[in-house]
């Protein structure tokens, strides 16, 4: 009989042991899944949506095409200088890596602010709207630095983004700074804006 008792006791034990770890798991796993549903700080958000804009600050034609072609620079006197042939496109590679890196950032985020809603489709846009530049005409254009073709060949894909692209682009860069301001001021958050 005692070892019954015994049997029964260490069973119970084991299933009272086993009862609290599964409501530990439950408990963490449920924090888990609220913290992640939850909306990112201000300065997160604004950081994300607004200061990534940064790294297409750089986009305009006259900017992106002189940098390109500075990749692909030698000098004769300085052999570390030598090129390889393909400097000019794994910058580009980059930039797509790192612009796409950014619009899937921006796509995670959780928000449930209308101000904050509309700045994240801002900034959606804008990444949506440089990134098949950079994939098509510079990813082109670094071709013809990479290859030294023709300054004309050159020149017409910069002339091409800046008609076609750049308008649309600028519009919405735009959007993306008076949302951000106002997100800014709104959340109190301390931004140097560079006027």
């Amino acid at each position: 009989m005692f070892a019954y008792f015994m049997i029964i006791n260490y069973f119970g034990h084991k299933q009272n042991f086993y009862m609290k770890h599964l409501l530990v798991i439950i408990f963490m796993s449920a924090s888990l899944f609220f913290t992640a549903c939850q909306s990112p700080s201000p300065e997160t958000f604004f950081g994300k949506v607004v200061l990534n804009t940064n790294l297409v600050a750089d986009f305009a034609p006259e900017r992106y095409g002189k940098q390109l072609e500075q990749e692909t620079v030698e000098f004769a006197d300085m052999p570390s200088s030598k090129k390889v042939g393909d400097e000019a496109q794994k910058s580009v590679g980059i930039k797509i890596q790192v612009v796409e890196k950014a619009l899937k950032d921006i796509k995670e985020l959780n928000v449930s602010d209308d101000d904050a809603k509309a700045l994240k489709e801002q900034s959606i846009a804008l990444f949506e709207k440089v990134l098949p530049v950079y994939k098509n005409e510079y990813t082109a254009y670094a071709k013809l630095c990479d290859g030294k073709g023709s300054a004309e060949e050159k020149q017409a894909l910069l002339q091409k983004i800046e008609k076609n692209d750049m308008p649309s682009i600028n519009s919405v860069f735009d959007n993306v700074y008076a949302l951000g301001k106002a997100y800014a001021e709104k959340h109190n958050l301390n931004v140097n804006w560079g006027n």
